[in-house]
């Protein structure tokens, strides 16, 4: 009994602030504006070129940035967690500060260092003799975004797994001889993969939910959720907005599960 009163707060915010809302909106795409239960309005997104190339940039985008940013952050949170020193801590500092931002001051990031007359931009300017080398309004532009947006949270998740590595093991191995390749690919991966496992359905999930980021920086190249708000304040199209919502919603649960199960049998 008592685990239950402890669970009830946790239960009682999930049904009034997702399990409510996402049953309104399943009811709304499946009803639409006909009395009976009807797929149709599924069947209306699901045939729609524009709405299938966003879900294609989507997956994509959210797939790209959480590989690189498992590539960048498992170097540096093994980095940071070392031995104390300033340095460390400053990279841990720059690494976690965009953790406060939403996702459209990331944006603007992106676009002060690589928009048209961003810090960067200038720089290639003057050593090359591109005459617009700015891709912050690009595909490579939205992924530096979101690779930007995930660091942090990656990176928190793999500080705590790599703390817990024992410097007793790894100076176990190498004493045994192993070299630091060797003592990283078998000795500090396997026992960080539980850590990436959560770190990458972490990514993937903000990624696929990303907004400000995308909305930012998105200039021709549309994602999911700029697509469902379009649909509900441009387009005036509700029960589609909900259908995609829903369809969003249960693409995303679903690489996390199947995430956590490859985990599970990786273990096994």
């Amino acid at each position: 009994m008592r685990g239950v009163a402890f669970a009830t707060p946790l239960i009682v915010i999930l049904g009034a602030f997702l399990l409510w809302p996402l049953f309104i909106m399943a009811g709304r795409s499946l009803g639409g504006d006909d009395t009976a239960f009807s797929l149709h309005v599924y069947r209306d997104v699901l045939s729609d070129r524009r709405l299938l190339q966003a879900f294609w940039y989507t997956a994509l985008l959210s797939t790209l940035a959480t590989v690189l940013s498992l590539a960048i952050c498992t170097p540096a949170a093994i980095y940071i967690e070392g031995r104390p020193s300033f340095g460390r801590r400053l990279v841990a500092i720059a690494l976690a500060a965009p953790l406060s931002l939403p996702g459209i001051v990331i944006g603007f990031f992106v676009i002060l260092g690589f928009g048209r007359t961003g810090v960067f931009t200038g720089f290639l300017r003057s050593i090359t003799d591109l005459s617009n080398p700015q891709f912050a309004y690009t595909f490579w532009g939205l992924l530096l975004g979101y690779v930007y947006f995930a660091i942090p949270r990656v990176l928190l998740v793999l500080r705590g797994a790599v703390s817990n590595i024992g410097a007793d093991t790894v100076q176990a191995a190498r004493t045994l001889g192993a070299g630091p390749w060797r003592v990283f690919f078998e000795v500090v991966l396997p026992a960080l993969r539980p850590a990436l496992i959560s770190a990458a359905s972490l990514s993937l999930a903000t990624a696929f939910g990303a907004f400000g980021t995308a909305a930012t920086l998105s200039r021709g190249i549309r994602v999911v959720p700029l697509e469902i708000a379009a649909l509900f304040t441009e387009r005036f199209q509700p029960d589609k907005a909900a259908a995609l919502s829903i369809l969003l919603a249960t693409v995303t649960i679903t690489l996390i599960a199947l995430v956590n199960r490859f985990d599970r049998r990786a273990r096994s």
